[in-house]
């Protein structure tokens, strides 16, 4: 029992890096932000039947995206002849989506703020605030991947090979982080798109031009993504295209 004892007292002290710590609020900020979203679809879906129901198609004609802000509001104080119950859940989902939208934006302002104070990553190209938010709160404190390679591995960014005699191949994984490998398609994605990077668009059509696909192209823009980043949390750099 004495020796126990001597064995639990000296045990290393569990601390935490204060780049964790920030890393979890950041998360905890950028979930609450997706539960937010997740329910203002359910929402829209519901209200957008609602509206039909009310007004029928006329209610299209009368905004572009019937559920903008200047729209939720216009809805939350008409007086169409209808049945008072449609009206009233009408009104309820109304008021709740004006809810949200101003949630959304605090918990936005509040992830910004961390990653303005903390961190760099929502410099780079294509990667915004909430992306960021989704980024640095999966890998959390960045000295736990000692390399580009640990940290692709970890988000599910790096193929695994699939050879067969002279034929060699690499295809996707669905292991790794997926909240983070999601963000990182993301990024990807906007690198390509028309305000992207130009570098990033040169060599997704350089990948293709090789014979890859476009999906594979992606992959190998991902990966990259990858390694920007952990240079950019690793030194605390900003983007530099």
């Amino acid at each position: 029992a004495k020796v126990m004892m001597q064995n639990i007292d000296s045990l290393p002290a569990y601390t935490i890096s204060e780049d964790s710590k920030k890393a979890k609020q950041i998360k905890e900020l950028s979930i609450d932000r997706e539960y937010l979203v997740e329910e203002r679809i359910r929402l829209k879906n519901h209200l957008h039947n609602l509206l039909h129901r009310i007004w029928n198609t006329e209610y299209q004609e009368k905004y572009k995206n019937p559920f903008a802000l200047k729209a939720l509001k216009f809805w939350s104080k008409s007086k169409p002849k209808c049945d008072q119950f449609l009206l009233r859940s009408m009104k309820r989902k109304v008021k709740r989506l004006i809810d949200i939208h101003y949630e959304v934006l605090e918990l936005e302002k509040e992830m910004e703020t961390l990653l303005d104070e903390n961190y760099t990553v929502h410099t780079a190209s294509g990667c915004g605030v909430t992306i960021a938010g989704t980024i640095v709160g999966e890998i959390g404190d960045i000295h736990r991947f000692h390399s580009p390679g640990a940290l692709a591995k970890y988000a599910g960014c790096s193929p695994r090979e699939c050879s067969s005699g002279k034929t060699h191949r690499h295809r996707k994984t669905r292991s790794g982080n997926r909240r983070l490998n999601c963000a990182f398609h993301r990024m990807a994605l906007s690198q390509i798109s028309r305000s992207g990077n130009e570098k990033a668009q040169a060599y997704f059509k350089r990948k293709i031009s090789e014979g890859k696909s476009k999906s594979q192209a992606l992959v190998c823009l991902r990966r990259q993504m990858v390694n920007i980043i952990w240079c950019m949390m690793k030194n605390k750099t900003v983007y530099q295209p």
